[in-house]
């Protein structure tokens, strides 16, 4: 295969070595399936070291959509009980076989190790049927978290298709894959009674360099507790690194430092904010040159200067010491308005975007369909305050950053970046010192996993209560001052609305 179908269809073969790694760890649990599955199976090193493991099995089915792999596969192993079926796991019928299928069954494999919306900017061909299968609401369904790990997606509907039954699931995948699938899980409340996880160097096995483990999951009728998930710290290894578990609607990642604090969990009064996205840099972000502005594609503009605002980005905001490097053009102060009024009252900076108006056609997210010209997104009047608090949503630390205004234009933040608005330099000064506080920075650290791609998010964010923060330091009557006079905290008859969703 050339490397984008080795992307596409997650053509990393399994080493046998990890392969016998996997099924020493089955051993543990004194399990003895009848029949053994694994769904895209490719040349079966798993299958095979899986028959050798379990000899008492008295079924194997492997699925590929790859024939040339099957046929090395029959090569390699003795057919006795093994039953080959070249077809998509996104089509496969699962109904053909079930009752074939004697209990205990072992699921195992390596499913591909790649998103639905990275495939779709291959124009691939190898995705599950477009569903909402997480069941996200409204704006979330359309956004970033209705994008999953291909591997999810298998994992989730095996689990979900075979929960009734003597079942064992065992899965290489992504470390953040294996942590949204406890998630759901529990979520679900699914009758599972054991979820473990051994963290293994993806490096040395796949040569890709991203957080991997594998991911063992056991079904069973009698549950009693609330589910957690042992980390190992390898798969030769018995420490147990961390202990995840799923509390107050929350993934966690520390319980008992998660306890010290957890009662200023809630919902916070300030809303974080994801900054400005555009998904058009090269045309959007501009820097200022001798006096000019000079766009991603070193074209100096001459262009008016109102729709121009200063940003900042996560690299930006991430140093002890930052400096306006880039500004970037607005077009909407609020998602949805008409733009048509650029053509009117900005003539040149009209005339500069319906020159690029390809690239503004051309970017993939979904949330730009049948949008006004130029639109762009996370945008309100809160983007618009002369204050804010800001943190890098990329970066693996936890730092604050008060951001003002650069003479009459208020500092921006791209989206890769999180914000809640202040009306002073007050307000904010006395924002921060709540958020920097010893109580919220244990909060987050319980929360936050720093392996993720997008560690700290509005999520995470918003789930700190920062009025009672201001209880537990004996100043509340500052804080509800503060909350009352800004403008950007939703009000009902001047009176602040303390609960929203997220």
């Amino acid at each position: 295969m050339n490397k984008l179908d080795i992307i596409q269809f997650g053509d990393f073969q399994t080493p046998k070595e990890l392969a016998l790694l996997m099924c020493n760890i089955l051993r543990k649990y004194q399990f003895n399936p009848k029949t053994i599955v694994e769904p895209t199976c490719g040349v079966g090193n798993i299958l095979t070291t899986a028959k050798s493991t379990f000899p008492k099995a008295e079924k194997l089915i492997g699925i590929e959509i790859n024939p040339e792999y099957l046929d090395s596969l029959k090569e390699s192993i003795d057919m006795e009980n093994v039953h080959l079926f070249n077809q998509n796991i996104f089509s496969f019928d699962w109904n053909s076989i079930e009752g074939t299928m004697s209990d205990p069954v072992l699921f195992i494999g390596n499913p591909p190790w790649v998103t639905n919306s990275g495939l779709g900017m291959m124009a691939s061909n190898n995705t599950p049927e477009k569903t909402n299968f997480k069941g996200l609401r409204g704006i979330e369904a359309i956004t970033g978290k209705s994008n999953f790990d291909i591997a999810e997606y298998i994992i989730i509907n095996l689990v979900e298709g075979f929960i009734d039954r003597q079942a064992v699931f065992s899965f290489l995948c992504k470390t953040s894959v294996a942590r949204s699938i406890f998630q759901y899980i529990s979520i679900k409340k699914f009758p599972v009674r054991l979820c473990e996880m051994y963290e293994f160097d993806s490096k040395k096995y796949f040569n890709v360099d991203v957080n991997a483990c594998l991911f063992n999951i056991i079904v069973s009728e009698n549950v009693e507790g609330d589910l957690k998930c042992n980390v190992y710290k390898s798969l030769e290894s018995n420490e147990i690194v961390s202990v995840l578990c799923f509390s107050k609607n929350m993934l966690i990642n520390n319980l008992i430092e998660f306890e010290r604090y957890s009662g200023l969990i809630g919902k916070s009064q300030y809303t974080w904010r994801n900054g400005i996205k555009h998904d058009n840099s090269k045309i959007m972000e501009l820097e200022q040159i001798n006096g000019k502005y000079v766009s991603g594609n070193n074209e100096t503009l001459d262009i008016e200067p109102d729709l121009i605002y200063p940003l900042l980005k996560s690299s930006d905001i991430s140093k002890s010491d930052y400096f306006i490097r880039k500004f970037v053009i607005v077009t909407q102060k609020a998602v949805g308005q008409d733009t048509a009024y650029i053509s009117s009252h900005f003539p040149k900076t009209w005339h500069y975007l319906n020159k690029n108006r390809e690239t503004f056609l051309s970017r993939k997210s979904s949330i730009y369909n049948n949008k006004p010209a130029f639109s762009i997104f996370s945008v309100g009047d809160y983007t618009f305050a002369p204050w804010k608090i800001a943190i890098a949503g990329l970066y693996k630390k936890i730092k604050f950053s008060i951001i003002g205004s650069l003479g009459d234009k208020p500092v921006l933040v791209d989206d890769t970046c999180n914000f809640i608005p202040c009306n002073t330099e007050e307000e904010a000064i006395f924002i921060l010192s709540l958020l920097e506080s010893e109580p919220i920075i244990t909060l987050l650290n319980s929360l936050i996993f720093w392996d993720s791609k997008r560690p700290i998010t509005t999520g995470i964010l918003n789930s700190i209560d920062l009025k009672k923060v201001a209880e537990y330091f004996h100043k509340e009557d500052l804080f509800v001052y503060y909350l009352q006079n800004n403008d950007y905290v939703k009000k009902v008859d001047n009176q602040p609305i303390l609960e929203f969703n997220y």
